[in-house]
């Protein structure tokens, strides 16, 4: 009785998450104040329903009195609100073709992770030539669905972003923009500024190789946004960790 043996071809995939620094993370505002930032939503009172009353505090509205319980006890007492947060940070980056998009991928993936592990959240939407969007980037589940769509992205936008984010912008509902890019125009400055209407902060990344120069033309275009209220910094992988905590003199 004899044997036989075969051998069969198997492929295998090994899919390969980017690599991520460790980053502080600090929300953004539309102006730094001695280096720090301070939250890129405010804590508001929501004034249609009380869910209770409390002491009288110093500084409270007169409309949040509980008129009812002082003319019952002649103390004064303060109407108890729910505190919603009101906005959170809306993470957006373009897919142009760049030799720099492989930092860039692991920029995003870094502070997408540093969102995550500081208990907060964010929205992140990917342009490309399909755009990629995740509503709510808050739990490691959440993570690691973005991680698996960066493992697999692709520098494959084919216009330019400004013709092809309006419609998104307009439907973004934040106060907070973080935008990056290996590359800033005045026309995707322009774009911002005319569909993100409820717009109050927005940090732009322009993601550099270490060492990279900055060209006469990019100046001019970051002391543009500057000029509309935008923070812009360059960065690169030496300066990926401090990207949050760091005031940018470029």
């Amino acid at each position: 009785m004899g044997k036989k043996s075969r051998l069969l071809p198997v492929q295998q995939t090994i899919l390969v998450y980017p690599n991520t620094v460790e980053i502080a993370y600090r929300p953004i505002e539309s102006r730094y104040d001695h280096g720090s930032m301070a939250a890129p939503f405010t804590l508001v009172k929501d004034t249609t329903m009380a869910s209770g009353v409390r002491d009288y505090q110093p500084g409270d509205r007169v409309s949040w009195i509980h008129w009812k319980s002082y003319a019952r006890t002649q103390t004064l007492r303060t109407k108890e609100f729910e505190d919603r947060q009101s906005q959170d940070l809306f993470l957006l980056d373009d897919r142009r073709v760049s030799e720099k998009f492989e930092l860039q991928v692991e920029l995003i993936a870094s502070i997408l992770k540093s969102v995550v592990r500081a208990n907060s959240s964010l929205a992140y939407l990917s342009i490309g030539q399909k755009h990629n969007y995740f509503p709510v980037v808050q739990t490691e589940e959440h993570l690691q669905r973005v991680m698996y769509h960066l493992a697999k992205v692709q520098s494959d936008l084919d216009k330019p972003v400004d013709q092809v984010v309006g419609r998104e912008l307009q439907k973004m509902n934040t106060s907070s923009l973080l935008y990056v890019t290996s590359q800033l125009s005045i026309e995707m400055i322009q774009s911002i500024q005319r569909n993100a209407k409820n717009l109050s902060n927005c940090m732009c990344l322009v993601v550099t190789s270490k060492g990279e120069a900055l060209l006469e033309e990019d100046e001019q275009v970051h002391q543009f946004a500057r000029s509309k209220g935008f923070v812009v910094k360059r960065v690169s992988p030496e300066n990926f960790a401090t990207v949050f905590t760091e005031v940018s003199l470029q």
